[in-house]
């Protein structure tokens, strides 16, 4: 496991190709180079998961300092079933632990097998709560 905490445009683009090949990419979520850099530098970390010299896996932390919020995990499809979704997981969880924050994550209701890892994992549904949004 890596932690990142500085980005370069070639990184960038293969954790790109992590979030589109996996589905979790979204242009409305405006994850530009950019914006990830600016968490980067303000306590944010990508955590990569590389087999061999392949980057198979991520995940992106950012914190207000109350949770470590738990963005983008991904893993290549043709890496998952292999335990390193967890390992990537674990790895924030103690982060967050070690800081004294709670893990916070959003995952879409769609995706049986994330949820299933989430539950494994001591995450809870937060009853009544709605994920909202305001986007320019």
């Amino acid at each position: 496991m890596i932690h990142c905490l500085q980005l370069n445009e070639n990184l960038y683009a293969e954790i790109i190709s992590i979030w589109d090949k996996t589905g979790i990419s979204n242009p409305e979520r405006a994850d530009s180079f950019d914006s990830i850099q600016r968490t980067l530098e303000h306590g944010g970390i990508l955590l990569l998961a590389y087999m061999e010299a392949i980057l198979v896996g991520t995940i992106w932390l950012t914190n207000d300092y109350r949770r470590l919020y738990i963005h983008h995990m991904a893993v290549l499809p043709e890496f998952q079933k292999q335990g390193i979704g967890r390992s990537l997981l674990q790895e924030a969880i103690q982060i967050a632990d070690k800081q004294g924050l709670q893990a916070k994550l959003e995952v879409h209701s769609d995706n049986a097998a994330a949820l299933n890892l989430y539950r494994s994992m001591g995450f809870k549904v937060l009853d009544g709560y709605l994920v909202m949004i305001r986007r320019n």
